[in-house]
């Protein structure tokens, strides 16, 4: 059984928190989780508990329907009353990840369709999109200022 990686690099993060890289850079302004004892440059890597935190702040803003600055108060209370470690669960597998991703990528057939989903990353994918262009479209503005 091989040895998962400890540490991810951004597209690996991403890809596994389902996180585009844009927002995971706007992220890491945003959250001091993630940015803390890290080093701004282009060799960046993230551990488990960094790809954990990422997709809990995708959990807070998206499922939750948090503001970024409630999602930043709520993560920060989670890991400083230990509540956020306490629940955490290592990254899965590479080859499990690797079997997700050829099974996602196979279309689905008309009674595959019928079927209700076993498990669902976003269940309003067009509502995230929404809110993913309108936070770059307030991060444009901010820089046209």
């Amino acid at each position: 059984m091989a040895k998962e990686p400890e540490f991810y690099k951004p597209a690996e993060a991403c890809r596994i928190a389902e996180v585009a890289p844009y927002v995971l850079r706007y992220w890491e302004t945003e959250f001091p989780a993630l940015s803390e004892d890290k080093e701004k440059g282009p060799a960046r890597l993230y551990s488990s508990r960094d790809v954990k935190i990422i997709a809990r702040i995708r959990e807070l803003l998206y499922d939750e329907g948090f503001t970024v600055a409630g999602a930043r108060k709520r993560l920060d209370s989670e890991i400083t009353e230990g509540r956020f470690d306490d629940g955490l669960a290592p990254a899965p597998p590479v080859e499990e990840q690797k079997k997700a991703r050829k099974t996602d990528s196979v279309k689905a057939t008309p009674a595959a369709e019928s079927a209700p989903a076993q498990s669902v990353a976003f269940p309003d994918r067009k509502q995230v999109v929404r809110e993913l262009k309108e936070i770059a479209r307030i991060l444009d503005r901010g820089k046209k200022r």
